[in-house]
């Protein structure tokens, strides 16, 4: 029998826990960081779980249908999710996925793991109903790639529902961002200067709702084709 992501792709039926591209995604500075990182990464996360969970909780209440998580890490959105959804959840780390393995088996629906890259995913045109991240396109080398391929795979009355941190619209804040995002970059935090709205605006994307929940450095992002 297929799996929910073969039927998505177009490949035949992938075995074991966690499934491969036919492709080896590059080894682009985020996989080899998180690669490393993915063994205490959870204890790193852990002082922000809490508000991560709650805002994860608040925008994951909207999905329907055939859903992608893109950038899964160890799993920790799983427990925010409605139960008895459908979800392939990508990472591009396989040392996430393996992490993220042992958590899956708590969820009451279906979920399937794969590795793959935001940069070039393998799934079928128009294969989701709903595509969900949360604190991915800070790291992704290309933001504007990315998105676009997530806008290839969305339905046509599909929902990309987003979690971001993002450049500040105040001019001082801004400039400090600017200012120090080389130095946050290389110690591996991710960009803190990336005006991801605009990056969805010039891919395609419609922006249906843009809310801040922290200052305007945090936004809870819904988009559509």
């Amino acid at each position: 029998m297929k799996t929910l992501r073969a039927s998505l792709s177009g490949h035949g039926p992938l075995a074991g826990d966690v499934c491969m591209p036919d492709a080896e995604p590059r080894d682009d500075p985020a996989k080899v960081r998180f690669e490393w990182v993915a063994s205490f990464y959870d204890a790193l996360n852990a002082l922000v779980e809490a508000f991560s969970s709650k805002h994860r909780k608040e925008i994951l209440s909207r999905v329907r249908g055939n859903i992608l998580e893109v950038g899964v890490g160890t799993g920790n959105s799983f427990k925010d999710y409605p139960s008895g959804q459908q979800i392939v959840a990508i990472d591009i780390s396989e040392e996430m996925l393996h992490r993220a393995e042992k958590k899956r088996g708590n969820y009451r629906g279906k979920i399937e793991l794969c590795r793959e890259d935001v940069e070039s995913l393998s799934f079928k045109d128009e294969a989701f109903d709903t595509i969900f991240c949360s604190w991915v396109f800070c790291t992704v080398a290309d933001p504007v790639e990315g998105l676009t391929h997530l806008r290839r795979v969305l339905k046509k009355d599909g929902q990309l529902l987003m979690l971001e941190h993002v450049r500040s619209k105040n001019n001082i804040v801004g400039y400090l961002m600017d200012k120090l995002n080389p130095l946050v970059a290389r110690l591996g935090i991710g960009n803190i200067n990336r005006d991801t709205v605009h990056y969805l605006r010039k891919v395609g994307f419609k922006i249906e709702q843009d809310r801040n929940i922290a200052y305007d450095i945090v936004k809870a992002i819904v988009a559509s084709k």
